[in-house]
């Protein structure tokens, strides 16, 4: 073999060691862990529903400690037939199980379960992914609140997304108090076609400077002018027996209405 050709192979062989270690460098830095995820690797966020540029700005998937982002009721209900307690909101696999007990407990035979955000909000869009407790009796609400105390004030109102009732029932309810320090309420029933404790459902509420507008599965269902409702407030998810829900029995012992996820999101 001439000198000619050994030079030549060994320039190949080097130069195949230089792209060799090149590539072994490169491989051990990219292969190394970093503490930035890389675009591809980020999970988006849900995106709003409804038109124009939004931010979410709350998200609660039941996939971790609840209690860092709720409040609950540990206590008895003057208004209902159930006292309502921390332990009965049982929070296992994505999803968060408002129980319902036939349970001597806070001076009532019924326990439940009412929590509602430790972060306040005002103005948005509000949703909800839930399923009815399965028996009558049994008030399944998901609703925004600026309690209204006695004496009453001008900037305390309940907007009731749904209060619903087995086995189809959609209550949208507004409650606020005038200029005369009144009390207020404006209602409003839906029945759907089909049962809502057999299945997951959407219920959506656009909270603006000027309207309120109710949604089921993304359709718009209600709408009203918003002339009272703007101040910061929590958002509840409760159960609640109470006899206006249908007919109190045994059915009632053990079901729960259960949570997918709750959702804010604010214009930008």
């Amino acid at each position: 073999m001439s000198d000619r050709m050994l030079s030549e192979r060994a320039r190949a062989w080097v130069a195949a060691l230089v792209a060799a270690g090149v590539f072994l460098v490169t491989g051990i830095a990219s292969g190394g862990e970093s503490d930035e995820e890389a675009p591809g690797d980020r999970i988006p966020s849900p995106a709003c529903p409804l038109p124009g540029a939004w931010d979410l700005v709350f998200a609660e998937e039941f996939d971790g400690d609840v209690d860092s982002r709720w409040h609950f009721q540990n206590g008895p209900s003057g208004h209902i037939l159930s006292s309502r307690w921390r332990e009965n909101v049982e929070v296992r696999d994505g999803t968060a199980r408002l129980v319902n007990r036939r349970q001597q407990r806070g001076g009532q035979e019924w326990t439940s379960a009412s929590m509602w955000t430790k972060q306040k909000f005002t103005l948005g869009y509000f949703e909800c992914r839930y399923r009815y407790a399965d028996a009558p009796g049994v008030n399944n609400s998901f609703w925004i609140f600026r309690p209204i105390s006695r004496p009453a004030r001008k900037d305390q109102f309940e907007l009731d997304i749904n209060e619903g009732h087995h086995p189809n029932v959609i209550n949208t309810n507004i409650h606020w108090v005038d200029d005369e320090l009144t009390r207020r309420t404006k209602a409003k029933r839906f029945v759907m076609e089909k049962p809502l404790s057999q299945d997951f459902h959407t219920f959506g509420f656009e909270w603006n400077d000027k309207e309120l507008v109710w949604y089921f599965e993304g359709k718009e269902l209600r709408r009203e002018p918003n002339a009272f409702a703007h101040a910061e407030a929590s958002v509840y998810l409760s159960a609640a027996i109470m006899d206006w829900a249908g007919s109190v029995t045994d059915a009632i012992d053990g079901s729960s209405m259960d949570v997918d996820y709750v959702r804010v999101w604010q214009r930008r």
